[in-house]
């Protein structure tokens, strides 16, 4: 009988029933504890990277062949935002060289006109968010701390970033890019394309990306 009683019992829920992930719950955490924000130095978080900026774009309907770049490349420094452990968000800052930037394949002319003595470009690129995340301090503090690692580590004076038009209205909004390029079709992403540039000594001017630059010296010196 009670063996009849234990094959009749209904089997036990599955961990994941009684214990729902509460990843969709970290963004908001994020809000009060900040970011961690350091470049990318390992096998693994390199592997967690490119799987976050392959699975964005994919979900964006983007191309994605031309993402890759060598990993050890002098020119370019990926930065990863960070939380409790779990990747939040990434870009990849790619300082000017005698091979030029990625921008160039569209904006020759107006990368010409910015390459001026004492001037050095850096190129945003690689940008992904994971939407558990999103959130507009995420991104400003991202692009706060890219904007000091450029002025550190590459001497950097300008970066330029190639975005989706849609787009474009919050870049100069939130972080006091301005349009200097056309309206273009990139064919490595297979989507339209507006070229956005900051002058680095100028962006102290957006007040929300001064506050997340002064955020991310005090962590520094932390």
């Amino acid at each position: 009988m009670n063996g009849a009683l234990k094959r009749l019992a209904p089997p036990a829920p599955p961990a994941s029933a009684l214990f729902p992930s509460l990843r969709p719950l970290w963004g908001r955490l994020q809000r009060l504890h900040g970011y961690h924000v350091r470049p990318v130095h390992d096998e693994q978080q390199r592997s967690l990277v490119s799987a976050l900026v392959q699975r964005r774009y994919a979900w964006r309907g983007y191309h994605t062949e031309s993402l890759a770049y060598p990993a050890a490349d002098p020119h370019r420094l990926t930065l990863a935002a960070w939380q409790y452990g779990e990747l939040a968000a990434t870009l990849t800052l790619g300082r000017d060289s005698p091979l030029g930037l990625r921008a160039d394949a569209l904006y020759a002319s107006e990368l010409r006109r910015l390459r001026q003595p004492q001037r050095v470009l850096c190129e945003v690129s690689r940008l992904a968010v994971d939407p558990d995340f999103s959130c507009p301090e995420l991104l400003t503090s991202l692009f706060a701390s890219a904007f000091d690692y450029g002025r550190r580590v590459f001497a950097a004076s300008d970066v330029v970033i190639g975005v989706n038009p849609r787009h474009a209205s919050y870049y100069q909004r939130r972080l006091g890019f301005r349009q200097i390029g056309a309206l273009r079709h990139c064919r490595c992403v297979d989507a339209p394309v507006l070229l956005l540039h900051q002058a680095l000594d100028c962006c102290g001017c957006c007040e929300s990306l001064n506050t997340a630059l002064t955020r991310h010296h005090a962590g520094n010196a932390a």
